[in-house]
Order: structure tokens, then sequence, then C-alpha cells
């Protein structure tokens, strides 16, 4: 079984150091890096590197998480033999025992497999845990509020899910390749390609054994960085021009999200520019601007 690691770097230099040591200690057959135009030194570090297993592609613009991860998936299209693909930030890593694990997992009828995220303390991150049970209407979104074990997995039980996050997922590789039209790279960051995919019948698991660690700071755990919130709000608005037939959100859910979020703008310690770029984000959503702020 030949695998493939698939990451996104963005001027985090500190952080792909260590993303690079715990992957490049893993038996990956290839490890695929794409560089979105870091100004950080990236690029001279990655052209320092001696493994044979390692490609650099070097972005000539900044296309954001989802641009980066559909960059990378084309290149494997053209250019790689492989059967599955682990896609994660620089700022995630896989745990040592991964791929002994992935060995061990019924993987039979699954287009891809999600893996337990937790920070470097051993705690489950909230933003990268799927949801089984997605909730697509108002009623399910209070739902959720009220009772989300109804949602996710239990975060030490393998089940059936429906999302996948691009930290810690891994998709087969026919999947990959017939998918690729999916990731939405002038989301820029909020993309919805594991809905496609459910909306095409593929199938996901959660497989809680596969483990990845994502090194990510106590404030984005307890806040949403304001440029976040444009693209969430705006992203969110968008779903309805991109997913016309089936679109993931109700009206009535999306105000409610968007009541939500402002209320975390309300929280944070720059309440004004979150505001400012939450409305902003209404804005632009509307007149169905999407790509780059």
């Amino acid at each position: 079984m030949r695998t493939t690691a698939l990451i996104v770097t963005y001027n985090r230099l500190e952080k792909l150091k260590k993303c690079w040591e715990a992957t490049s200690s893993i038996g990956f057959d290839n490890i695929i890096i794409v560089n979105n135009t870091s100004t950080d030194g990236t690029a001279l570090w990655l052209e320092r590197l001696d493994d044979d297993r390692l490609i650099v592609i070097n972005s000539i613009e900044n296309t954001g998480g989802a641009g980066g991860f559909k960059m990378g998936a084309e290149y494997i299209e053209e250019n790689i033999s492989t059967d599955w693909v682990f896609i994660y930030d620089d700022d995630a890593y896989p745990d040592e025992n991964i791929l002994n694990e992935f060995e061990r997992v019924n993987k039979k009828g699954y287009a891809a497999l999600c893996s337990r995220v937790v920070d470097p303390a051993g705690v489950d991150c909230k933003m990268n845990r799927p949801f089984k049970v997605l909730p697509l209407t108002l009623y399910q979104n209070m739902q959720y509020i009220l009772m989300p074990e109804r949602f996710l997995p239990k975060p030490k039980e393998s089940s059936d899910c429906m999302t996948l996050s691009f930290v810690g997922a891994i998709v087969r590789y026919d999947v990959l390749i017939k998918s690729i039209d999916f990731i939405h790279d002038k989301l820029f960051i909020y993309v919805f390609y594991s809905y496609h995919l459910v909306l095409n019948g593929y199938k996901f698991k959660y497989a809680p054994n596969l483990l990845f660690i994502h090194d990510i700071p106590a404030i984005s755990r307890s806040s949403t960085p304001s440029w976040k919130v444009y693209y969430l709000t705006r992203n969110l608005l968008l779903s309805r021009k991109f997913f016309q037939k089936s679109p993931p959100y109700s009206y009535c859910s999306i105000f409610f999200r968007l009541v939500k979020l402002s209320i975390s703008c309300l929280a944070n310690k720059r309440k004004y520019e979150s505001l400012c770029c939450m409305l902003e984000g209404i804005f632009d959503g509307l007149k169905g601007k999407d790509g780059k702020r």
C-alpha cells in the first residue's frame, strides 16, 4: 500500500520544521509540500532538505489552504502513483505510529478516513472534529448547541461520519482524483469538499486510533481571528451559490449561525474589528464575491 503526505504551508516556518521532522520520520512513499508564496524564508529552507521522497510545489500566489490542497491534488493526479493521500497543514503532524495503525483500520467501502486531532496537551481540537450527523436546519443547529453529542462521534470511538477536516483527512487516491473540482479554491479557507462527496454517495469513517497533533495557540481555541470571521461569514452565504440544488444550510440556519458568530465577535478582545469583518463578509457574500478579501 502506497501512501502520500500532502502538506500546505504559508509563513509558518518554525511550525513547518516541526511538521517536517515528524513527517519525514514516518514511512510515507511521497511527501508533497505546497508553499503558498511564503515570505519568511520557507522556500530557501525547503531547498536545503535532502529527501528523495520530497516534492516541493512553489505557488506563484497565496491561494489559501483549499487552493494549496487543490494544487497538490492536481500534481498527484499527473505525477504520483499512490493509494492514499494524508492531508494536513504545516501546523499539524501525524503521530509516529499512524501508518501502523492505518494498516489495521477497516478501510473497505470508505472513500476517506478522518483522524482524531488533538492539541499538544492531548485535548481534542473542536474545529477538527467531524460530524456524524451534519446540522443543516435551524432546529438541528439549535439541537447541536444544546446537545452536541448527538451530532459528534465520541472522541475515542470509531464511527461513520459526514464531514472531513483538512487536518488529518486521509483520502483514497481514486476518490481524490475524481473530486478535485469539489475543492473550491476560491473559497480560500472554508471549503465544502466533504459535503460534495456525501452528495455523490461517498462514505467516511472516523478512526480515533489514527492520531494527528494540531499545534495551535491557545487564542485560536478560544476566539476566532478577525480575518477568519470575514471568510466564515462570506463563505457561509456563498454556500447557497455553490450548492444551488442541495445547499448545506437553510436560510434560517445561516441566519442562526450568523447570530452565533456575532455573539462570538462581541466576546472577542478586538470586537470592533471582528464585527467590521463580519459586516464586510455579509456584504461580499450577498454580492457573490469569492476569492481573496
